[in-house]
């Protein structure tokens, strides 16, 4: 399996980066406002007023509404 990495650098829907304190509060970001189910996030790093989230690699999300948005997110 490919690993898949995004690069998010803009919140939507009334976020803030100032919500934003750790990896706890990112991955709740993932989780409630892009939709993305916890089991495929492997990894997530966070940068100043940026994060990576890294995806177990699978093909069998690739046409799931959630992962298209986050294609369209990063």
């Amino acid at each position: 399996m490919r690993e898949k990495n995004f690069i998010i650098s803009k919140l939507e829907n009334g976020w803030n980066w100032q919500d934003m304190n750790n990896k706890d509060d990112i991955e709740n970001y993932c989780i409630e406002e892009l939709e993305i189910p916890e089991e495929v996030i492997k990894e997530l790093n966070y940068y100043d007023n940026a994060f990576e989230l890294s995806l177990v690699g699978s093909s069998s999300f690739s046409r799931d509404d959630w992962y298209v948005n986050l294609q369209r997110s990063a």
